[in-house]
């Protein structure tokens, strides 16, 4: 059942303000903290026997060992400091994101090029979907193990020598081949750094700082399409893979010198210096006196096997399906309504490269707005009524106080923004259907992809929540649902337009889209019953 999905992870308590500047450096043991559930903040036990079980049991699920610590023990840094990390690692995070779209723009050219058809050249855009969806399940579980830090440079460097290799390549089977090895390379630093922000924040600050991050990588989404037409009018399509090879070369240097080690494993609350020379980062400077020796009672236990199933055992629990499998779908409509903008702004409108690059600012600037406004609303929604739900049982003693139910907080946006994109994408199809001006058209785009930033954020949020010891992991989840829902319907959309036209396409996804949504409706409506069910299960 799925209760029990939730009340196998822990996440941190709620017992301290976000007020604080610079949390002293402490001693803790996470096994010793009192145990607290996933989908709420209360405390649900003070009975150490439980935690003594825990440790004696050898067998027990690593999720079920996990006890995370207090907020004031989270980190070391400043709310600056943190929103600066968070964008610092948002750059690395851009290597991903840039390198799908980076060359739609150019993909008519391509086609002539190579001499193939539309459907064929729209593979190289499947392939690299389908191994950004399954690569991050296995490449950002190692990070979970080995630290953030090396398994970010390692897909850096492999990055920089496949995005060499495909300027250089003159076939078009070699270069779908590398497409799929870049996106191995590539696709899970978006999992990574999510990952990463989740080492350092609180469910208090986590929805904003995780916005951001995860929205200013999408930026290079929205943006690769006029970088890749810039570099392809200039000096032709092979320009883009050089310009993506060197700028994974700069971001690399980014992440030597300003991306410190994040994994509490190594350097808990950012104040133990790791062991490891590939762990530390010459920010460590800037730390100064908050850094101390390395030491073991200051790291939280770590994971020592690699499981890359573990994240997907998720996959069989119905409510973690009825997060994913609607979010995805939405972020599908997404990805093909790129898709179809570059490709029709070409063979329907007849604009040069450029010009549709240009277009491309519609739903870039989106981004950067939708995952503002997402973030500031997900923690103003969990700060309101957190408040609210602690005034209302200020007087209940602890043990009798019902739980904060932060799962209907953190899905309630997500049918308002369907409903939106539903809308906005059948306005969207019809109007490129019956060629009408480009500007209705962008304006669409814009919203698509302003919404599309909610559910998008959305659901890493709640798998960073809910399973902080497998971040990696379980934000690789989000990516393998999203990734690979955009693979099966970018394959069939040059078909699905040629069956059902462009129009029709666009009012088929919008009615998948709002059916999905019913599902997130659905788990709204029982999880007051979910939290207290949870809370029940939690204390016996």
């Amino acid at each position: 059942m799925f209760i029990s999905s939730f009340d196998q992870s822990t996440l941190t308590t709620l017992s301290s303000d976000d007020n604080h500047n610079v949390a002293p450096p402490q001693q803790f043991n996470t096994l010793r903290a009192p145990k607290t559930h996933p989908i709420y903040d209360e405390d649900v036990t003070d009975d150490n026997s439980l935690v003594e079980k825990y440790e004696s049991d050898e067998d027990l699920d690593d999720l079920q060992k996990y006890i995370s610590i207090k907020e004031d023990e989270r980190t070391i840094l400043t709310h600056r400091e943190r929103t600066v990390m968070a964008l610092t690692l948002s750059v690395i995070g851009l290597c991903s994101a840039m390198s799908m779209p980076i060359y739609w723009t150019a993909l008519t050219e391509l086609e002539r090029e190579f001499h193939t058809t539309e459907s064929k050249i729209n593979y190289t855009v499947t392939a690299y979907l389908c191994f950004q969806a399954v690569a991050p399940v296995f490449v950002s579980s190692f990070s979970d193990i080995w630290g953030r830090r090396p398994v970010m440079m390692g897909c850096l460097i492999g990055g920089i020598c496949t995005n060499v290799g495909i300027a250089v390549s003159r076939t078009y089977w070699l270069i779908v081949f590398l497409r799929c090895v870049l996106a191995s390379f590539l696709a899970p630093l978006v999992s990574i750094t999510t990952a990463s922000v989740g080492d350092f924040t609180t469910r208090r600050n986590r929805g904003s700082l995780t916005s951001l991050t995860a929205g200013f990588t999408l930026i290079g989404q929205g943006f690769a399409p006029f970088i890749g037409a810039v570099m392809d009018t200039a000096w032709g399509w092979p320009a883009i893979f050089w310009f993506s090879a060197a700028f994974n070369g700069l971001i690399l240097l980014i992440l030597f010198f300003l991306a410190p080690e994040t994994h509490r494993g190594y350097v808990g609350d950012l104040s133990v210096r790791p062991k490891h020379f590939i762990h530390r980062s010459p920010y460590l400077i800037y730390l100064g006196d908050r850094i101390k020796p390395y030491d073991k009672s200051k790291v939280e236990k770590r994971i020592h096997k690699y499981q890359p199933w573990k994240p997907l055992m998720l996959t069989y629990k119905f409510n973690i399906l009825s997060i994913l499998v609607p979010c995805s779908i939405l972020f599908a409509l997404w990805t093909i309504s790129q898709t179809t903008l570059s490709v029709h702004l070409s063979k329907d409108y007849h604009k040069s490269v450029i010009i549709i690059g240009l277009c491309f600012f519609a739903p870039g600037f989106a981004c950067i707005l939708g995952t503002l406004t997402e973030g500031k609303i997900l923690d103003y929604l969990y700060k309101t009524k957190k408040a609210v739900h602690d005034e209302t049982y200020k007087d209940v003693h602890p043990k009798k106080k019902p739980p904060f139910n932060i799962l209907k907080v953190r899905l309630l946006t997500i049918p308002f923004a369907g409903l939106f994109i539903a809308i906005a994408s059948i306005v969207f199809g019809w109007c490129m259907d019956k060629h009408t001006s480009i500007a209705p058209i962008l304006v669409m785009s814009f919203l698509i992809t302003f919404f599309a930033m909610f559910p998008l954020n959305i659901a890493a949020t709640v798998l960073v929540d809910m399973y902080p010891q497998f971040s990696g992991g379980a934000t690789a989840l989000n990516n393998l649902f999203r990734c690979g829902m955009s693979a099966i319907f970018v394959s069939c959309l040059n078909m699905m337009e040629d069956k059902m036209t462009v129009g029709g396409t666009y009012t088929f996804m919008a009615a998948i889209s709002l059916l999905f949504i019913f599902l997130i409706l659905n788990l709204i409506h029982r999880s007051e019953k979910i939290s207290a069910n949870a809370a029940l299960s939690s204390k016996v």
